[in-house]
Formats: C-alpha cells, structure tokens, sequence
C-alpha cells in the first residue's frame, strides 16, 4: 500500500481511519437497508464484532466489502441486487460498490466492467475514485494487458471521470493499490491510451497522463523521453500536451537528468553562483532555512530549472539523509548579478529523527551543480 492516501486537493491530503465516535456505519447499514441487501440489519454490528475500529482505513474498506459482498451472494438475483445499491442516494454505500462488483463478478471480468463504467462518472469524486482502484484495478490484474482492449472505449467515453479512469486503472503505481507488476515491467502496452488522451480537453484527464508517465520514468525513462520528444515534434495534440510533459518529466528533471531538462526547454548556463545561509546558525530540527542565491549571469536573459538538495547527518558513517526538491524555473536577467530568496523547512520525523552535526544545502541549475551552502545541526 502507498504510505500516503491521497485525495483531491479540496478534500485535504489523506483519509484517516474511521473511529468509533464520528462513524458513518450507521448511515450505511440504513442505505444497505434502502436498497434492499439482506441482513443489512446488524451489518454495523457484525463489522464492529470483527475489530472495524482497530484496523486501518484500506483495511475497514476490505472488511465492508467482503461483507456486504456475502450479502449480495444471497440476494434472490445478485446483479439486480449490485445495480441497486450503486443506485443508492447514499454516496458512503456507492463507494464500496466497485469493491463488491469485482469481488462478486470476478471470474466474468467483460461483465464487471461493464457495470463499473457506469459507476465510473458518478459525481461524487470519491466514488470514482473507488471506481479505478478497487473495481477496474483487479481486472487489470486479473485480465492483464487484454484489459486495454476495454479501456480504450473508456478513454472515448463522453464523461472526463471515465476517461481518466481508463489511465488511473492501469496506472503502474495506483493509489491506495499495490503496483501493476505487467504495467510496471511492460509499460509500452499504454501507449495507445496516451496517444488517445494526450489531446483531451480536461486537466483532470491531463493530470492522469502526466503521473501515469512519470511513474513510468522510475523505471523506463527511455520510453518516457522517446514518447515525449515525439509529441513536441509533432505539435499540440491539445490544451494540455505541454502540461502533460511537464508532468511527466517532472521526476527525472528534479534528478538532473539533462535529456529531460533539454525537453523542457533547459540548456547549459553561463553563470557564477555563491549561495549564503541567512537564517539562524546553527540550524534546528523543525525550523525554516533562508538561503540567498547570488547568480551573475555572463550571458543573455535566460531561464533555468532550480532544484536543491538538503543534506543532513544519517545514522550511517559518511551516509547522509538527502531531501531534494523542485522549485520551478527561474528567470535570470542578461550580464547582471541577481538575487534569489528560498526558504525550507527541515523536519524532526519521528521515524527517522535528525542527528547532530555538519549539514549541506546544494543548489543545481538545468541539472548541474552550481553552489553549496554549510551549516551545522543543534538539537538542543
């Protein structure tokens, strides 16, 4: 499971476990009782029998669906029975379905697409996320790079919900799934669904593509890079192909890698940088570095790509802990000095608490180092 899980941006940046005090169980086993599911009465109390308040968030979501796939199994019809509950005005119920779907229609995989899909365009963007993760992801495994063959009609579907459900499915690092070991080995089998939504007309669909082939990149990067320069090659397919590549580089770029770089439009600089710490010295666990960087450009008005790597003392002799992060592009003014001001915060985690001792801010522009900054770590 991914250690983060992860919602949209308007609904904050994880999902906790449901306790005992605000649980939605009772809503549930009412909506369960709506849509006619038998013994929905006692539903909530079988889950609390079976430890639901002591498990974690994925795995409360694994303990409802099972059971209430048990209770479809005992319905008069039970694909009658499964269109009614992802019928239900109750959005906590319609969330659980695309789970029960494929549990229950697990050896007919055609079948239990077809009921996804439209589940695929709810408006409850949560549900749809159930959709690609706990509905169409199991088919993808089970089905393997033939699952394409479905999705490619998703991916013309009218709904944007759909169609980014087609890439988020197969995606070889999913969210709140394990990774897609065929698509994390052979990803060349999505080439044809990038190409079909590389032109679409929704950021939301776009956003898919990008996270989908910086995934890629981990361990394809030639695919990546090759796919890329073709695109811009060939001109805008649509409003979000740029978008889309930048998305889709962003990791390599944040590495230095300089093919990347020279796709986003980077190339070498002619340039003097000295880069001073203005915070407090010695530096504390959970405090905001400032840094200043000084940069005399000796050629034209340029921009630049601007990462830095934070290094603090590990447990390892000689082994430092490395943060790296992506500030963006800059621009840097022709034949001047110019000064540019950034700010980190270094954190005290408590897996991995921070040590004592020298520490290292370094700076690179399009991928090549080009300043460092020294500075000691105090605890106390």
């Amino acid at each position: 499971m991914p250690g983060k899980l992860r919602r949209r941006a308007s609904r904050g940046s994880g999902l906790a476990a449901e306790a005992r005090e605000t649980s939605s169980l009772p809503l549930l086993e009412a909506a369960c009782l709506a849509a006619g599911l038998p013994r929905a009465f006692g539903l909530e109390q079988e889950l609390e029998v079976a430890c639901y308040f002591e498990l974690g968030v994925v795995a409360q979501w694994k303990l409802t669906q099972d059971r209430i796939a048990e209770r479809v199994g005992e319905a008069v019809d039970p694909l009658m029975q499964l269109r009614s509950l992802a019928a239900s005005f109750e959005p906590r119920l319609r969330f659980h379905v695309p789970g029960v779907i494929a549990r229950w229609l697990a050896d007919r995989p055609e079948q239990a697409l077809t009921e996804l899909r439209a589940l695929a365009s709810d408006d409850d963007l949560l549900v749809a996320e159930a959709v690609q993760a706990f509905g169409v992801r199991p088919q993808a495994e089970s089905l393997g790079p033939e699952v394409l063959e479905f999705l490619m009609e998703w991916a013309r579907d009218s709904s944007e919900f759909v169609r980014r459900a087609a890439i988020e499915a197969v995606r070889p690092r999913g969210v709140w799934v394990k990774h897609l070991s065929w698509s994390v080995e052979a990803p060349s089998y999505l080439v044809p669904l990038f190409e079909q939504l590389r032109g679409d007309r929704s950021q939301y669909v776009a956003n898919a593509v990008g996270n989908a082939l910086n995934d890629i990149a981990k361990k394809k990067p030639q695919l990546v890079l090759e796919l890329c320069a073709r695109w811009l090659s060939e001109g805008e397919a649509g409003p979000w192909q740029e978008h889309i590549i930048r998305k889709a580089l962003r990791g390599m770029a944040r590495q230095g890698d300089a093919r990347a770089l020279q796709l986003l439009g980077f190339g070498r600089l002619e340039v003097r940088v000295q880069a001073t710490l203005q915070s407090e010295n010695p530096a504390r666990p959970n405090s905001a570095l400032a840094f200043q960087l000084e940069i005399e450009n000796l050629d034209a008005a340029t921009k630049a790509d601007l990462v830095y790597e934070i290094q603090t003392p590990g447990k390892s002799a000689g082994k430092s802990r490395k943060q790296r992060f992506r500030a963006g592009a800059i621009e840097i003014p022709g034949f001047c000095v110019s000064e540019f001001h950034i700010r980190e915060r270094i954190f005290d985690r408590k897996a991995a608490r921070m040590i004592d001792g020298p520490c290292a801010v370094l700076f690179f522009l399009n991928g090549e180092e080009v300043a460092r900054a020294e500075f000691p770590l105090v605890r106390e």
